[in-house]
């Protein structure tokens, strides 16, 4: 399966940690453009969050180099509710992508990705699609991650960490396990 990763699921940082693990395990082609990481290093609201997103973004291209690809050459033949949204839609198509992955889901129509044969899935429903078929595989891959997370945020309880990292139901399945 290849999956084009939206920006916003790429600015946090144990979303991203726990997608890209997730994805190595289920064997997932995960992409991204250059200039969706462009967007990611121009979220960021003040200075340190921009060097933090730089650092972050330098080394995704570095560790996670084959999975940047090129979009579209042109974007006119593509319509989507947001223009700003046109990019991600023309990577999917261009790299035959069969998902789209991103908490936007409204700026991606369901009638519009129909003619692509593109779904668009939020990380919470892709990574419990990906537990179902790798439940074992995961919990390993995942153990490393929330065991630092834990350690390093005690203030907060494991549920509050998965709300926040917009994993809300995976997060209760992988307390579970």
């Amino acid at each position: 399966m290849r999956v084009v990763f939206d920006t916003c699921v790429l600015v946090p940082s144990f979303l991203r940690e726990v997608l890209l693990a997730c994805a190595a395990v289920g064997q997932i082609d995960y992409i991204v453009s250059s200039q969706i990481l462009t967007e990611w290093s121009r979220a960021a609201k003040n200075p340190l969050d921009q060097l933090e997103a730089s650092l972050a973004v330098a080394q995704f291209r570095k560790t996670h180099a084959l999975a940047i690809r090129s979009g579209a050459p042109s974007l006119t033949q593509f319509w989507l509710p947001d223009p700003n949204d046109i990019h991600v839609l023309g990577l999917a198509v261009v790299q035959d992508a069969s998902v789209i992955l991103t908490h936007n889901k409204k700026d991606f129509p369901k009638s519009v990705l129909l003619t692509y044969d593109i779904k668009v899935l939020d990380p919470d429903e892709f990574l419990r699609k990906l537990l179902k078929q790798n439940l074992n595989e995961i919990q390993s891959a995942l153990n490393p991650i929330v065991g630092r997370v834990r350690a390093s945020h005690t203030e907060m309880n494991m549920a509050e960490i998965w709300k926040k990292a917009w994993l809300p139901q995976f997060g209760h399945l992988i307390e579970r396990l």
